[in-house]
Order: structure tokens, then sequence, then C-alpha cells
């Protein structure tokens, strides 16, 4: 059924932006994109931010807060024209109608889901929910899912938001949420200080938790191993390389016979004194014992006068 909609020139300051009874954000005030402030200061808002009216002369904040602060710090003017539902439109309506403004806005996030479900069970039950909004979210309308998102409100402040702003992996949240407070944090505090990829961050924590099981000690204690802070320390390091070393060294942790196997390479090259540019690859850990020798060369002229060369030190004896 169609809600009770009415379209109104609302004064800013008749706003309770102190309400965030409605947000789905980790965030009490979001803040509105540089993007936004001048596309409001240039054209005002174009997508009517939704409201609910509060009492006589105030209104809470149903959707579209960032565009509503936007409007009050970029435009002369103190009114914008919104939509506003009446006093008695139930909560749970007006966090329906968020979820499906957000939904509409093409990339809602696990944390604005979870956001969502803590707050409509204050007023209706699982099934209900589940029944009602886990479809519109693309997923079976069991309870399970519900659970999954709402555990992921166990996570820290600084985590959660990392997850609502795409820093970190839902999959790896829920890794780390199987973790102890203190070899969480350890955990993601290497993975926002490289910037770490998904992938890099899902291969650290899988070798991390397996490390500190085979040793019997602390995700926490391995990554404070002097070994890593010779890693991680150095600030003439650019983030890549440390991130490339740091993978390096947890894989031969990991598997020692190949770190082995790794240093006797090193050993093997240095024997062959290379000039500068040329390199000696193995195959990938070592599962043949082919190499490949890299030489590079200035453009095809330079290939051409030296093939000759090659091409008799490569025929067979």
């Amino acid at each position: 059924m169609p809600h009770a909609f009415r379209s109104s020139l609302v004064n800013l300051h008749h706003i309770n932006f102190q309400d965030f009874s409605n947000s789905l954000s980790p965030e009490e005030a979001p803040q509105p994109s540089a993007e936004l402030l001048a596309s409001v200061a240039r054209s005002g808002i174009l997508h009517p931010p939704i409201l609910r009216e509060q009492g006589r002369t105030t209104m809470e904040i149903v959707s579209g807060r960032r565009r509503l602060m936007a409007a009050a710090e970029a435009r002369d003017s103190v009114s914008t024209i919104c939509l506003v539902l009446p006093a008695d439109t139930p909560r749970a309506e007006a966090l329906a109608i968020n979820l499906e403004d957000t939904i509409l806005r093409g990339n809602i996030t696990v944390v604005e889901q979870a956001i969502f479900f803590e707050k409509i069970l204050e007023h209706l039950e699982e099934n209900e929910a589940a029944q009602r909004f886990l479809p519109a979210l693309g997923l079976e309308p069991h309870r399970h899912h519900l659970h999954s998102l709402l555990q992921l409100l166990g996570l820290e402040d600084h985590l959660l938001t990392a997850l609502h702003e795409g820093r970190l992996h839902d999959g790896v949240a829920r890794e780390l949420l199987a973790l102890n407070f203190t070899d969480r944090l350890s955990l993601y505090e290497v993975m926002e200080m490289l910037s770490l990829s998904v992938s890099n961050q899902k291969k650290i924590t899988v070798i991390s938790r397996e490390l500190a099981a085979r040793n019997q000690t602390s995700i926490m204690a391995l990554l404070s191993q002097p070994e890593v802070r010779e890693i991680l320390d150095p600030k003439e390091t650019n983030i890549p390389q440390k991130t490339a070393r740091l993978m390096q060294w947890l894989t031969e942790q990991r598997f020692p016979r190949l770190g082995e196997a790794e240093e006797e390479f090193r050993t093997f090259v240095a024997t062959l004194k290379l000039p500068g540019g040329i390199t000696l690859n193995h195959s990938p850990s070592f599962e043949q014992d082919q190499v490949q020798l890299a030489i590079p060369f200035a453009n095809r002229e330079a290939l051409h006068r030296a093939w000759p060369l090659i091409a008799t030190a490569l025929k067979p004896e």
C-alpha cells in the first residue's frame, strides 16, 4: 500500500539532525562528498529527501541526510523540497522506506543491511522481517541470512566503518570475528597499514591463523616478531614492497621447505653474477626444475645483432 507522502517546502532549521533513529550508516553524521556539495550548490537537491513529522515544528530524517547536510552547507536558501510522512507513520515503515531508498541507490553495503535488521527487529518478529525484506536484498528469506548479517555488528567501530567503506572484505570480516579481540585488531592493523587487496586480506588471515595454531601462539605475537617489524617499520620502503616482503615471509614460515628452496636458489643466482637487468626465475613453488632466463634488449635490432651468438649457445651439443 503506498505511503501517505506529501511534498512540502521544509525549513532546514525544523529538521532534527541529531535524530538517527532511521539511519543505516555506522557513522552518526556521515559527511557529504565534495561532489555532492558541488552538485547541490549548482542545482539544488534533485532527489527529495524523506522526512517524518516528529512534533508540531520538528521533523526527523528518514532518508537523504547527506543531501540535507549539503543543502544546509552549500545553498543560500534555508528551505528545500522534501517528501514528508505523517507523525503516525510506524517506525517500521519509516525504516522500510529508508531501506528501499538505499537499495535504489545501487550499492547498499552489508553494514547498512545489518543495521537495518538490528533496528527493524525492535518492531517486527524475525520471521516477518526475513520474509519481507531479505528477498529485496537478493537473499533467500531464511533467518540464518539475517543472523549472519547481524553478527557483523560485533566488529569494533573502526572495522565496521572499514567494511562499510569497502576497505575490508565481508568474508574477511567474518573470519576476523572468529578471532579474539587482540588477534583481530593486530591482524587488521597490518591490513590497514598496507592497504591490502581482498586476495591478500584473505591470504594473510588464513596463513596467520594457521601459523599461530601450529606454533601454539597468538596472531598478535606472530605479527610482533622482529622479522615482521623489520618488514613493516622502515619508512624508506614503500607499501607494495612491504606487502611483497611480508607475504613472502609468511609463505616461507608456512612452507619451510619452500623457504629453504628460495634461499638455495638465491645463492645459485648470486654465483652466476648476472649482468644488470638480466633475471633468472624458477617455476612456481619449484614444481619443476625448469628455469627461465630473461634478457632485456633496447630494441629488436639489438636482439637481431645478438641472436647469432644466442642461437649458437642454444644448439644441443
